[in-house]
């Protein structure tokens, strides 16, 4: 008798699957469907980090292709932040001050999900989710 799995966090569990998939030089990986997860992936294909991602809402999967540059993954490191047994929340200095480097970081807000240039355009902070590089 084979037992699910119960996912405590849909979101690492992710960002885990795009790394693994990384790591072992795969071009495409396929994760549960959930809309934050979908609002993620758009994120970073518009960042360069993927190809293209499209939703089998039969299914209920998500299927990225992850974007190369000779031979060479553009996705380099995937970090969950914020979890649910502790979510990190910035203001709009603390985003100033906390998000530098060359890192995409992806930060939940009112207006949505989005990166921290476009928080700091908007100027309003969020939960921050977790970073790209």
């Amino acid at each position: 008798m084979v037992d699910k799995i119960m996912l405590t966090d849909p979101i690492a569990d992710m960002f885990t699957c795009l790394r693994n998939a990384n790591l072992r030089q795969k071009r495409a990986v396929s994760f549960p469907y959930s809309r934050f997860k979908l609002d993620i992936c758009k994120k970073l294909e518009e960042n360069n980090y993927l190809t293209e991602h499209w939703a089998d809402e039969n299914k209920r999967v998500i299927k990225v292709k992850i974007k190369y540059f000779n031979k060479d993954s553009l996705l380099h490191e995937v970090k969950r932040v914020s979890k649910p047994s502790q979510q990190i929340y910035l203001s709009l200095s603390q985003v100033k001050k906390k998000c530098l480097g060359r890192r995409t970081y992806l930060i939940s807000t009112s207006q949505g999900l989005l990166t921290h240039h476009e928080a700091l355009a908007k100027k309003i902070g969020g939960e921050l989710i977790g970073f790209i590089s």
